[in-house]
């Protein structure tokens, strides 16, 4: 960690649960989030606020001016825009040192299980049950922690998968029929 990294993040690290060690931690991670709308927007901007090294953000949707009002990251000269260029744009002028990885394309199959397999952490933001089943199946298989999360109208629901403790995932609370 250099000195700027220390000045910027002096009050995480100030922190007894996180310290210089476990700000390095963050500096070194690598997380994967799927949908750049409502959920990961903002979660896009605090994981760069607090230091992650690499983001790599999935969406192969355009902002819209509806999205404005809840999808954070993109701002009004954004519409018409790919989600990921313009979240990657905020993202970048958020935190300058956050390296950032934009993939414009609904990504499945081998090509989703790779990159599960090389980053730390995913955070499901989709919007649809074969994503979601498809990305809890491949973090289960490669025992990456997940945290899923949903909303719709004035509803939301979360779930985080920790491999570590063995628990339930994903499709342990609901069947692919739905």
């Amino acid at each position: 960690m250099n000195s700027q990294q220390r000045n910027r993040y002096s009050r995480q690290i100030r922190l007894d649960q996180i310290g210089e060690l476990g700000q390095q931690k963050i500096i070194d991670s690598t997380v994967l989030i799927i949908g750049m709308g409502g959920l990961g927007s903002p979660a896009a901007l605090y994981l760069a606020a607090s230091g992650v090294g690499k983001l790599v953000i999935s969406d192969f949707d355009i902002v819209e001016e509806s999205n404005l009002q809840r999808q954070i990251i993109h701002a009004n000269e954004a519409v018409g825009c790919n989600k990921v260029d313009s979240a990657k744009n905020s993202i970048k002028s958020l935190n300058p040192d956050c390296d950032v990885e934009a993939i414009n394309y609904q990504i499945d199959g081998d090509e989703l299980k790779a990159l599960i397999n090389r980053v730390d952490l995913v955070l499901d933001c989709s919007d649809n049950f074969p994503t979601r089943f498809e990305v809890n199946r491949y973090c289960v298989e490669a025992r990456k922690p997940l945290v899923s999360g949903a909303a719709i109208r004035l509803e939301g629901q979360i779930l985080s998968y920790q491999p570590q403790w063995d628990g339930p995932c994903y499709q342990c609370l609901y069947s692919e029929a739905v």
